[in-house]
Protein backbone atom coordinates (compact mmCIF):
# COMPACT_ATOMS: atom_id res chain seq x y z
CA UNK A 1 0.00 0.00 0.00
CA UNK A 2 1.22 3.41 -0.81
CA UNK A 3 1.27 6.29 1.62
CA UNK A 4 0.54 9.50 0.17
CA UNK A 5 2.10 12.84 0.68
CA UNK A 6 0.94 15.28 2.80
CA UNK A 7 -1.14 17.61 0.09
CA UNK A 8 -1.62 21.76 0.47
CA UNK A 9 -4.61 21.47 1.95
CA UNK A 10 -3.82 18.94 4.91
CA UNK A 11 -1.29 21.76 5.70
CA UNK A 12 -3.92 23.92 6.50
CA UNK A 13 -5.89 22.13 8.20
CA UNK A 14 -2.90 20.91 10.33
CA UNK A 15 -2.12 24.69 11.09
CA UNK A 16 -5.14 24.88 12.27
CA UNK A 17 -4.48 21.99 14.36
CA UNK A 18 -1.56 23.67 15.55
CA UNK A 19 -3.31 26.81 17.05
CA UNK A 20 -5.31 24.62 19.45
CA UNK A 21 -2.27 22.83 20.70
CA UNK A 22 -0.87 26.34 21.66
CA UNK A 23 -4.25 26.92 23.70
CA UNK A 24 -4.02 23.40 25.11
CA UNK A 25 -0.72 24.31 26.13
CA UNK A 26 -2.04 27.89 27.69
CA UNK A 27 -4.39 25.72 29.57
CA UNK A 28 -2.20 23.67 31.56
CA UNK A 29 -0.46 26.84 32.35
CA UNK A 30 -3.49 28.07 33.73
CA UNK A 31 -4.53 24.86 35.40
CA UNK A 32 -0.77 25.00 37.77
CA UNK A 33 -1.76 28.14 37.94
CA UNK A 34 -4.83 27.69 39.60
CA UNK A 35 -3.64 25.19 41.87
CA UNK A 36 -0.90 26.53 42.79
CA UNK A 37 -2.85 29.66 43.79
CA UNK A 38 -5.54 27.70 45.90
CA UNK A 39 -2.82 25.60 47.66
CA UNK A 40 -4.72 22.43 46.63
CA UNK A 41 -3.89 19.21 47.42
CA UNK A 42 -4.32 15.04 47.21
CA UNK A 43 -7.99 14.60 48.07
CA UNK A 44 -9.33 18.40 47.28
CA UNK A 45 -11.98 18.60 44.75
CA UNK A 46 -11.12 20.96 41.13
CA UNK A 47 -14.10 23.19 39.59
CA UNK A 48 -16.68 21.59 37.53
CA UNK A 49 -16.22 21.47 33.79
CA UNK A 50 -18.07 24.25 33.13
CA UNK A 51 -17.03 26.69 35.93
CA UNK A 52 -13.72 26.14 35.43
CA UNK A 53 -13.82 26.94 31.78
CA UNK A 54 -15.45 30.11 32.95
CA UNK A 55 -12.81 30.82 35.63
CA UNK A 56 -10.19 29.97 33.04
CA UNK A 57 -12.31 32.01 30.13
CA UNK A 58 -11.40 29.07 27.88
CA UNK A 59 -13.74 26.34 25.93
CA UNK A 60 -15.43 23.77 27.76
CA UNK A 61 -13.67 21.43 24.91
CA UNK A 62 -9.90 22.88 25.94
CA UNK A 63 -11.13 22.49 29.70
CA UNK A 64 -11.93 18.48 29.19
CA UNK A 65 -9.00 17.35 26.68
CA UNK A 66 -6.85 19.09 29.61
CA UNK A 67 -8.57 17.17 32.19
CA UNK A 68 -8.15 14.18 29.80
CA UNK A 69 -4.79 14.64 29.79
CA UNK A 70 -4.27 14.99 33.84
CA UNK A 71 -6.03 11.99 34.26
CA UNK A 72 -4.08 9.52 31.69
CA UNK A 73 -0.90 11.05 33.89
CA UNK A 74 -2.65 9.95 36.98
CA UNK A 75 -2.87 13.77 38.09
CA UNK A 76 -6.94 13.51 39.02
CA UNK A 77 -9.39 10.92 38.87
CA UNK A 78 -13.36 11.16 38.64
CA UNK A 79 -15.14 10.15 41.38
CA UNK A 80 -18.62 9.66 41.18
CA UNK A 81 -21.33 11.95 42.98
CA UNK A 82 -18.24 14.06 43.88
CA UNK A 83 -16.61 15.34 40.73
CA UNK A 84 -12.65 15.64 39.91
CA UNK A 85 -10.44 15.06 42.32
CA UNK A 86 -6.64 15.48 42.33
CA UNK A 87 -4.41 12.17 43.52
CA UNK A 88 -1.04 14.31 44.34
CA UNK A 89 0.22 16.86 46.22
CA UNK A 90 2.65 18.05 43.60
CA UNK A 91 0.68 19.51 41.56
CA UNK A 92 3.00 22.47 40.67
CA UNK A 93 6.11 20.41 39.94
CA UNK A 94 4.42 17.74 38.27
CA UNK A 95 2.63 19.81 35.53
CA UNK A 96 5.72 21.43 34.92
CA UNK A 97 7.41 18.07 33.67
CA UNK A 98 4.43 17.60 31.78
CA UNK A 99 4.34 21.09 29.90
CA UNK A 100 8.44 20.74 29.43
CA UNK A 101 6.96 17.10 27.75
CA UNK A 102 3.39 19.06 25.97
CA UNK A 103 6.46 21.24 24.13
CA UNK A 104 9.21 19.29 23.42
CA UNK A 105 11.07 20.80 20.21
CA UNK A 106 9.79 19.30 17.14
CA UNK A 107 13.28 19.10 15.59
CA UNK A 108 14.24 16.58 18.60
CA UNK A 109 10.47 14.70 17.94
CA UNK A 110 11.55 14.73 14.00
CA UNK A 111 15.25 13.08 14.78
CA UNK A 112 13.79 10.50 17.19
CA UNK A 113 11.01 9.18 14.49
CA UNK A 114 14.06 8.75 11.98
CA UNK A 115 15.66 6.99 14.48
CA UNK A 116 12.22 4.65 14.85
CA UNK A 117 12.52 4.54 11.08
CA UNK A 118 15.76 2.84 10.88
CA UNK A 119 15.47 0.68 14.22
CA UNK A 120 12.04 -0.31 13.92
CA UNK A 121 12.03 -1.52 9.84
CA UNK A 122 14.89 -3.59 10.73
CA UNK A 123 12.59 -5.14 13.69
CA UNK A 124 10.02 -5.44 11.33
CA UNK A 125 11.88 -7.30 8.76
CA UNK A 126 12.99 -9.84 11.16
CA UNK A 127 9.69 -10.63 12.86
CA UNK A 128 8.71 -11.36 9.63
CA UNK A 129 11.22 -14.18 9.48
CA UNK A 130 10.70 -15.13 13.19
CA UNK A 131 6.76 -14.45 14.39
CA UNK A 132 4.78 -17.31 15.88
CA UNK A 133 1.06 -17.70 15.43
CA UNK A 134 0.72 -15.99 19.33
CA UNK A 135 2.87 -13.05 17.99
CA UNK A 136 0.06 -13.03 15.02
CA UNK A 137 -2.68 -12.71 17.74
CA UNK A 138 -1.33 -10.33 19.63
CA UNK A 139 -0.46 -8.10 16.81
CA UNK A 140 -4.13 -8.42 15.56
CA UNK A 141 -5.79 -7.43 18.96
CA UNK A 142 -3.54 -4.42 18.54
CA UNK A 143 -4.66 -3.07 15.59
CA UNK A 144 -8.43 -4.17 16.32
CA UNK A 145 -8.02 -2.26 19.72
CA UNK A 146 -6.46 0.94 17.27
CA UNK A 147 -9.80 0.75 14.87
CA UNK A 148 -12.00 0.95 17.76
CA UNK A 149 -10.74 2.89 20.54
CA UNK A 150 -12.95 5.63 21.29
CA UNK A 151 -10.74 7.81 23.39
CA UNK A 152 -6.55 8.97 22.72
CA UNK A 153 -5.04 7.10 25.64
CA UNK A 154 -6.77 3.90 24.47
CA UNK A 155 -5.63 4.49 20.29
CA UNK A 156 -1.97 5.70 22.07
CA UNK A 157 -1.83 2.20 24.14
CA UNK A 158 -3.12 0.26 20.81
CA UNK A 159 -0.02 2.12 19.17
CA UNK A 160 2.48 1.41 21.75
CA UNK A 161 1.44 -2.41 22.38
CA UNK A 162 1.24 -3.03 18.49
CA UNK A 163 5.40 -1.63 18.20
CA UNK A 164 6.49 -3.67 21.60
CA UNK A 165 4.79 -7.23 20.44
CA UNK A 166 6.39 -6.82 16.96
CA UNK A 167 9.94 -6.26 19.09
CA UNK A 168 9.27 -9.41 20.94
CA UNK A 169 8.40 -11.26 18.01
CA UNK A 170 11.82 -10.48 16.35
CA UNK A 171 13.02 -12.99 18.84
CA UNK A 172 16.50 -10.97 19.49
CA UNK A 173 17.75 -10.67 22.93
CA UNK A 174 19.95 -8.18 21.66
CA UNK A 175 17.94 -5.98 19.98
CA UNK A 176 15.17 -6.06 22.60
CA UNK A 177 17.49 -5.14 24.92
CA UNK A 178 17.96 -1.69 22.42
CA UNK A 179 14.61 -1.37 22.71
CA UNK A 180 14.49 -1.28 26.31
CA UNK A 181 17.25 1.59 26.57
CA UNK A 182 14.88 3.52 24.14
CA UNK A 183 11.81 3.27 25.21
CA UNK A 184 11.71 5.63 27.53
CA UNK A 185 11.93 7.98 24.57
CA UNK A 186 9.54 5.83 22.08
CA UNK A 187 6.76 6.27 24.87
CA UNK A 188 6.82 9.66 24.96
CA UNK A 189 7.60 10.45 21.17
CA UNK A 190 4.15 8.10 20.23
CA UNK A 191 2.51 10.72 23.16
CA UNK A 192 3.37 13.62 21.17
CA UNK A 193 2.69 12.17 18.02
CA UNK A 194 -0.45 11.03 18.51
CA UNK A 195 -1.89 14.48 20.60
CA UNK A 196 -0.05 16.82 17.49
CA UNK A 197 -2.00 14.56 15.03
CA UNK A 198 -5.22 13.57 17.09
CA UNK A 199 -7.64 16.52 15.19
CA UNK A 200 -7.09 15.48 12.13
CA UNK A 201 -9.98 13.82 10.28
CA UNK A 202 -9.44 10.01 9.75
CA UNK A 203 -5.76 10.32 11.03
CA UNK A 204 -6.56 7.32 13.36
CA UNK A 205 -7.77 5.35 10.38
CA UNK A 206 -4.94 6.07 8.13
CA UNK A 207 -2.64 4.56 11.39
CA UNK A 208 -5.06 1.37 11.75
CA UNK A 209 -4.57 1.18 7.88
CA UNK A 210 -1.07 1.22 7.68
CA UNK A 211 -0.28 -0.83 11.00
CA UNK A 212 -3.00 -3.39 9.30
CA UNK A 213 -0.40 -3.03 6.22
CA UNK A 214 2.70 -3.87 8.14
CA UNK A 215 0.96 -6.90 9.99
CA UNK A 216 0.03 -8.55 6.87
CA UNK A 217 3.76 -8.06 5.55
CA UNK A 218 4.48 -9.99 8.72
CA UNK A 219 1.83 -12.62 8.71
CA UNK A 220 3.42 -13.27 4.95
CA UNK A 221 6.23 -13.44 6.29
CA UNK A 222 7.58 -10.95 3.65
CA UNK A 223 10.33 -9.20 5.55
CA UNK A 224 11.30 -6.72 3.08
CA UNK A 225 7.86 -5.53 2.21
CA UNK A 226 7.52 -5.51 6.57
CA UNK A 227 10.44 -3.42 6.74
CA UNK A 228 9.48 -1.13 3.40
CA UNK A 229 5.82 -0.49 5.08
CA UNK A 230 7.03 0.22 8.26
CA UNK A 231 9.64 2.72 7.11
CA UNK A 232 6.52 4.42 5.07
CA UNK A 233 4.22 4.51 8.09
CA UNK A 234 6.91 6.47 10.28
CA UNK A 235 7.76 8.47 7.07
CA UNK A 236 3.90 9.73 6.88
CA UNK A 237 4.38 10.69 10.64
CA UNK A 238 7.31 12.84 9.61
CA UNK A 239 5.53 14.76 7.01
CA UNK A 240 2.34 15.10 9.56
CA UNK A 241 4.54 16.39 11.98
CA UNK A 242 6.05 18.68 9.60
CA UNK A 243 3.76 20.16 8.15
CA UNK A 244 2.02 20.62 11.70
CA UNK A 245 4.71 22.76 12.79
CA UNK A 246 5.01 24.21 9.67
CA UNK A 247 8.33 22.85 8.56
CA UNK A 248 9.47 23.09 4.86
CA UNK A 249 9.27 19.97 2.93
CA UNK A 250 12.51 18.35 2.10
Amino acid sequence: MRIRKVNRQEVNEVTAVNKNHRMFEQVLHQFREYISSRNLAAGDKLMTEREMAAYLQVSRSSVREALRILEMFDVIYSKPGEGTILKTPHIPKILTTMLQFFTIPTETSIELLESRKVLEGGVAKLAAKRRKESDIRLLQNAVERMRSASDLQAQIQADLDFHLFLAKAAYNNTLSDILVLVSDLVTPNLYTTRLQTQEIAGVNDDFARQHQTILQAVIDKNGHRAAEEMERHIEHTIDLMKALNRFPAE
